[in-house]
């Protein structure tokens, strides 16, 4: 696909410059989760790309940069497509004044918990989805009935951020309401994102977290169980006492 917008080839030239040429199959594509082709360089290093271009345009309207993320994001490379959410770390408040709907859109051209989780977490999500909580609420809940699997992600992935950094009780009905409604799904996708979304949950919501999981202990992944137990038990990701899975009187 030919990139017509301005800022997108100007970023796309950066890279390009800075790494070898774009790959596809390889050994990572099942464990990133597509088959999209990937340019040949290091996650820092489109950081420092991602960082220098938006200081240098610190004045590109909402428009505008909602407009370079989409063109981006439906570029052919795994690459642009998580450069889109790597700008959006690098982002001033007016720049991400756009349009939560926009990531309808955006979900139908990223495949795979690499692609998702680029553009669904990180700084924007922290602050953007609590101060347009009106906005963002209605779609949690669509995304979370989708019938593409990356958006039913995105409905659990896009709160791990804002719940991490603050309480918000009426996130967390949500949260809980759209993992019920996907709690019976087998795939990674889904069970690895329901155990995130508990485990972020933990350091402001433990109480109703540990409650969630009692009450729902038949039901939800095993893996979300016991990632999040371990967390409520230690306070950490990684097991360094012994737990057992079972379910409490």
């Amino acid at each position: 696909m030919a990139v017509v917008n301005a800022h997108h080839t100007e970023i796309l030239a950066a890279i390009q410059k800075n790494s070898g040429k774009a790959s596809q199959h390889t050994f990572q594509d099942s464990y990133l989760g597509n088959t999209h082709p990937r340019y040949a360089i290091r996650a820092p290093v489109l950081r420092t790309i991602a960082h220098a271009w938006m200081k240098q345009h610190r004045d590109l309207s909402a428009i505008a940069f909602a407009k370079l993320l989409t063109s981006l994001i439906e570029a052919e490379s795994s690459t642009e497509k998580c450069m889109a959410g790597i700008l959006l770390d690098y982002s001033t408040d007016e720049q991400r004044n756009f349009d939560p709907a926009l990531f309808d859109h955006w979900l139908d051209h990223l495949i795979g918990w690499a692609e998702v989780d680029a553009v669904c977490t990180g700084d924007y999500t922290a602050y953007e989805i609590d101060g347009r909580w009106k906005k963002w609420k209605p779609l949690l809940r669509k995304f979370s009935k989708s019938a593409n699997i990356q958006k039913r992600r995105a409905s659990l992935v896009l709160c791990c951020s804002p719940v991490r950094r603050q309480a918000y009780p009426e996130m967390a009905a949500i949260i809980f309401e759209n993992i019920d409604r996907l709690k019976s799904e087998k795939e990674i996708l889904i069970t690895k994102a329901i155990s995130w979304i508990l485990r972020s949950m933990v350091k402001h919501h433990a109480a109703l977290v540990q409650a969630y999981i009692d009450a729902n202990f038949d039901t939800l992944p095993r893996i979300a169980i016991r990632e999040t137990q371990v967390v409520l038990n230690t306070g950490k990701k990684t097991k360094t006492v012994s737990t057992r899975m079972v379910k409490k009187k």
